[in-house]
């Protein structure tokens, strides 16, 4: 007798959609630490320890949250969720299941994951005969090769399976397949994001492998599924049509459902009675508050709910189109929801006939994953939109950043004192050129961008007061020297300088840096091969920079016990500090260092071959308020 049950298809990743941050290197052969790591069938599971064949993103912990961050106006708002996504990576799979069950293998320090999202496309019907051991009576292969239609407006979307409101460190050091109960969706889907948050995290996190097990045709929760809500449970921001404006919206006003029933209102000091509610309080007992009363209401509610808010009354449409309400708007936590009815939502509030550059804090990281948001849509935003007082841009990780909407930003956006356009590949050389008819920038971060020695050297003499710049893994960048001799001679001002994996940086770059910028608090020159201690550089740094609170020297073999009490005598003001794989530094000189800096709160010795467990233990015991890392391999 045939089974009438469901065929599980189990998979893993086939590839990398897109992913926001990587310890590892942008050249296409590096595998160490590489995101692209993840695809495939476990490699490291069960073993537990830092493996290079894992995927392991950039940061961790809350140290990198300590260093300098640009001046402007946070959104205050609470958000939907009490975590705020730092990372994501987007896999895909052969297959496009309905799914039942993701298992992420996590081989070091684990529970860094925060939410699971789902992208839901529209694909072809693809019936086939039905064939032996085949009930769902789809060909595997017509499946494996399925290519989803064309964007359908309110058809793909993203759906979220799972989500960790309050995350929080794993105290057990050992490997884990991760499955959480998923949510239950009613759409197929081949694309996974995985997010994840390091605030929380010991160390960084790393991946092995993830698995995805689906069915080919939807099948509601069994007794032997595991336990779901229902659809109708679904969090109502989470819905296909879930723009900012037109979602159902079930407001909290007095529910006063019996007509017959006596109402007393108050009219110029007369209590009024009267059988119609509506006529005596048409928006509730909301009118009788004070104006800055109920904006300060307003400003409490997340920024989904103040855009739906126009849809109760007139006095909240009213108070959800107040211009004030919008000096700082972050859409980062609603990446997933925002789509062009969004858009369009945030532009008649704050079009030039509406106010007049209201908004000065404008987030709109990761915005367009999957495509839901296109780049002309975006583009068009910004043309429509007053950007007159903008001074602070988020476009991190974005894929609808391009050309064009850097042309428009540019013409758009020219009071911009911090830029941050970090993983956005669309963009090219050329196009972030453009970029230099922006004269007042203080920070900007182009990580993992395509912009070019040309391109940043016009960048550099047109903004005199630049502060902060990430140029990490930026491979287009092919002379690191001559960028920082551009920066020592155009931004003596500069406070912090990312050049991650800077390969074409020497002792040369790096003097003209110190001998001008004197004000120097940050930099981090990790997997800098080309900085040699035998040229005087980091001696030199040392003397010139006195300021300095963070310096990352990760994996520089040619660091030593010179350097360091180099570094403990004139840097006294030290918090951060990053030696891991250097091998030429004994616990001697880093002790020193702990005695000179008392700031100090952080020290990573991980692969530093003098530094054993034992002694590790010791300088923790010895210095307690700083966090010493040392990693390790199972």
């Amino acid at each position: 007798m045939k089974s009438t049950s469901p065929r599980y298809i189990k998979q893993y990743a086939v590839g990398i959609i897109d992913y926001s941050s990587q310890y590892g290197g942008e050249n296409p052969r590096s595998f160490s630490y590489s995101v692209s790591n993840i695809i495939g069938e476990p490699k490291i599971f069960p073993k537990y320890g830092d493996f290079t064949q894992a995927a392991v993103m950039r940061t961790y912990g809350p140290w990198w949250n300590r260093c300098l961050t640009p001046k402007y106006k946070k959104d205050t708002r609470p958000r939907s969720s009490s975590f705020q996504s730092q990372d994501y990576i987007d896999v895909i799979f052969d297959k496009a299941v309905f799914p039942w069950s993701i298992a992420i293998y996590e081989t070091y320090n684990p529970g860094a994951i925060v939410r699971i999202l789902a992208l839901c496309q529209e694909f072809p019907k693809q019936n086939t005969p039905s064939y032996e051991n085949n009930n769902d009576g789809v060909d595997p292969d017509i499946c494996g090769k399925a290519i989803p239609l064309p964007l359908v407006e309110k058809y793909t979307h993203w759906e979220v399976l799972w989500s960790n409101p309050n995350p929080q460190f794993q105290t057990t050091k050992e490997a884990r397949m991760f499955a959480p109960i998923l949510q239950e969706i009613n759409h197929r889907s081949r694309i996974i994001r995985l997010e994840f948050c390091h605030t929380h995290l010991d160390y960084y996190t790393e991946l092995d492998a993830v698995e995805l097990t689906g069915t080919f045709r939807y099948t509601s929760s069994s007794p032997v599924d595991p336990p779901s809500r229902p659809m109708s449970s679904l969090s109502i921001h989470d819905s296909p049509n879930s723009s900012s404006e037109n979602l159902a919206y079930s407001e909290s006003k007095a529910d006063f459902q019996n007509q017959d029933s006596e109402i007393i209102g108050i009219n110029e000091g007369t209590i009024v009675v009267t059988k119609n509610y509506n006529d005596v309080l048409p928006n509730g007992y909301f009118q009788f508050l004070p104006p800055e009363i109920m904006s300060k209401i307003f400003s409490y509610l997340p920024f989904p709910d103040f855009c739906r808010a126009a849809c109760v009354c007139k006095l909240f449409h009213a108070y959800s189109y107040d211009p004030s309400q919008l000096a700082s708007v972050d859409l980062h936590s609603y990446w997933h929801i925002v789509n062009n009815n969004t858009l369009h939502s945030i532009q008649s509030r704050c079009s030039p006939s509406a106010i007049k550059g209201t908004i000065r804090s404008l987030s709109l990281k990761w915005l367009g994953g999957g495509d839901i948001v296109t780049p002309d849509q975006l583009n068009n935003f910004i043309e429509s939109c007053d950007f007159r007082a903008l001074t602070f841009l988020d476009l991190a990780s974005s894929p609808s950043l391009t050309d064009a909407l850097l042309g428009s930003l540019v013409k758009f956006t020219s009071g911009l004192s911090h830029l941050d356009i970090q993983s956005c590949d669309k963009a090219t050389s050329e196009g972030i050129r453009i970029l230099h008819k922006l004269t007042k920038l203080q920070s900007l971060n182009l990580y993992r961008t395509k912009v070019d020695d040309a391109g940043l050297i016009c960048i550099i003499h047109s903004n005199p007061s630049l502060l902060n710049l990430n140029i990490g893994s930026c491979t287009h960048i092919r002379d690191y020297d001559r960028v920082l001799v551009e920066l020592s001679e155009h931004s003596h001002n500069l406070r912090a300088l990312d050049t991650w994996r800077a390969k074409s940086l020497t002792s040369l770059g790096l003097k003209a840096l110190a001998s001008q910028c004197k004000h120097l608090e940050e930099l981090d020159f990790g997997w800098c091969g080309g900085l040699q201690s035998s040229t005087g550089c980091f001696q030199h740094l040392a003397k010139s920079c006195p300021h300095l609170r963070k310096l990352f020297l990760t994996t520089n073999r040619t660091v030593s016990d010179a350097e360091v009490n180099m570094f403990a005598q004139h840097l006294t003001k030290l918090r951060q500090f990053d030696i891991l794989g250097t091998r030429l530094v004994t616990p001697q000189s880093v002790e020193r260092l702990l005695n000179q800096c008392n700031d100090l709160e952080f020290l990573d010795v991980s692969f530093c071959y003098s530094f054993t467990l034992d002694i590790v233990k010791a300088l923790r015991q010895t210095y307690p308020h700083v966090e010493i890392k040392r990693s390790f391999q199972d």
